[in-house]
């Protein structure tokens, strides 16, 4: 509560000649009128409490409100329990249904099928896999590497030149030589050991691997299938994203400060054009878990990147791949100016 004008008024005629304006006694009622009031006493809390424990003496209201507050939590995870379960149940069922009728059956002529009806298909297809319990366990790494080969087949039979594969831990980027054996020899049991695609892989700071006899089948053996091309595979990990645009920043700035590049030519054309040694913008990202998770997948190379994620999808599937193919091929790309 505010001072009143007259109070304040009288308090400070009292102070400029040193308290001899007002008595003890008026200085204390000037100022208990502006202090709180006390607080009551043990027996006044006492008394208040009994009288109140007496108008509700087995506190039937309290007990009937958190009963229904513990009601309406229940139902509400019952039906949200529910509800997830059944939409669980439906994605399975569905696309187990699918994925029998559509088997592919490792025949490149029935991706070819597939897609030959799509009015659009990516040139450049990126998928992100997790290395399943950290890699502790010793057959990790050889079903990532097999699940690599699989997306490396399902992207040649549709006619994808460009495959990027993202794992953080960067797991696929160590043995590229073995690697490369590994892949190539599942192209061969799909198309044949001279009708396999050319293999190419690639990943950032590294040498090109491509097999020896390069174009040698080709020129020997006759053309390739209708659809089937040199096939190249991009290894990336966390390190080629934001501590590519990191590093990137910390030398263009460095040659800021020297002056060997002036600060206005830094612009957005200079920027993606180094970034893009690490890796081209992909048309199509697939997720392969049940939700949208990037795990720290480049953020620069994705501005305009279609993203598809299978809802209550567990483990790589061929008909989470053809499904985003078709999600793909039906978007609408509208680019300001």
């Amino acid at each position: 509560m505010p001072f009143s004008a007259k109070d304040t008024t009288v308090y400070r005629a009292d102070a400029q000649v040193d308290g001899k304006l007002l008595k003890a006694q008026q200085r204390e009622e000037l100022a208990k009128r502006y202090l709180p009031s006390p607080p009551s006493s043990p027996d006044a809390r006492r008394k208040r409490s009994n009288a109140t424990s007496e108008t509700s003496r087995f506190g039937v209201r309290k007990l009937l409100r958190q009963q229904l507050y513990a009601l309406s939590y229940a139902l509400i995870h019952i039906i949200f329990s529910f509800y997830i379960r059944v939409r669980i149940a439906y994605h399975t069922v569905s696309l187990g249904i699918v994925s029998i009728l559509k088997y592919h059956h490792r025949t490149p002529e029935y991706i070819q099928r597939d897609v030959q009806s799509l009015p659009k298909k990516p040139k450049h297809v990126s998928v992100i896999l997790t290395l399943e319990d950290g890699g502790k366990r010793g057959d990790a790494k050889d079903r990532l590497l097999n699940e690599v080969a699989e997306i490396t087949a399902w992207c040649a039979s549709a006619g994808i030149s460009l495959l990027t594969v993202y794992e953080k831990t960067g797991v696929l980027k160590d043995k590229m030589e073995r690697e490369h054996r590994e892949i190539s020899k599942r192209l061969q049991d799909w198309f044949g050991r001279y009708q396999a695609p050319d293999l190419h892989l690639h990943s950032p700071n590294m040498r090109v691997i491509s097999p020896s006899n390069y174009r040698g089948p080709k020129l020997r053996h006759g053309a390739m299938p209708a659809g089937v091309q040199a096939v190249g595979v991009n290894f990336i990990s966390c390190e080629d994203g934001r501590e590519s645009v990191v590093d990137l920043t910390r030398v263009l700035t460095d040659m800021s400060q020297r002056g060997k590049i002036s600060v206005n030519d830094i612009t957005t054309d200079v920027i993606d054009e180094e970034l893009r040694q690490v890796l081209n913008e992909p048309d199509l990202l697939i997720s392969f878990s049940p939700y949208v998770d990037l795990q720290g997948f480049p953020p620069w190379q994705i501005r305009l990147t279609e993203i598809y994620c299978q809802e209550d999808n567990q483990g790589v599937g061929y008909q989470v791949f053809l499904n985003a193919l078709r999600k793909y091929s039906s978007a609408t790309f509208k680019l300001g100016k």
